[in-house]
């Protein structure tokens, strides 16, 4: 098992007073797995629980398509610093 660190962009959507919202996130994270909880981490924290949210599409991107500039320069940094209090 590679222990390699992947992005995958989600695509979801959610219904709200009859309309349809579509929301997209760019997650890095070992598996598929562990990628699709992060995701239902940050929407449900915007108030949505994971019953009304419908998975649209799931992609593994290369660091090139990575539209977030914060995650894009995480990736191509040699030496990323994390910061920890």
């Amino acid at each position: 098992m590679s222990s390699k660190i992947k992005t995958y962009r989600i695509t979801g959507r959610y219904r709200r007073l009859k309309r349809f919202f579509y929301v997209s996130k760019e997650i890095r994270a070992v598996s598929l797995e562990n990628a699709l909880e992060k995701f239902f981490s940050e929407i449900g924290s915007q108030g949505l629980k994971r019953t009304q949210i419908e998975i649209v599409d799931i992609k593994e991107i290369s660091p090139e398509e990575v539209k977030n500039a914060k995650l894009r320069k995480l990736i191509m940094a040699e030496n990323p610093a994390i910061w920890a209090p």
